[in-house]
């Protein structure tokens, strides 16, 4: 197993390779902050295409996003 930990301000990545019990490789990314922990998995055989949708997504026009004061 690899890990890589990115620290970025209040929030922490950390990306790590994993093997399954029956041998399926992928890479569980978590995100840690404010107390709270998200996690994705990314199986091997989705790696490339999750791996080009992040390029694309990164280097296109960022959509606005509208806040709501209550």
């Amino acid at each position: 197993m690899s890990t890589e930990t990115l620290e970025c301000g209040k929030r922490t990545y950390i990306l790590e390779s994993r093997v399954t019990k029956n041998g399926h490789k992928f890479v569980m990314l978590t995100e840690k902050s404010f107390g709270r922990m998200s996690k994705v998995m990314v199986f091997q055989d989705h790696m490339q295409d999750f791996c080009s949708a992040l390029e694309r997504v990164s280097q296109a026009e960022p959509l606005l996003v509208e806040t709501s004061v209550n």
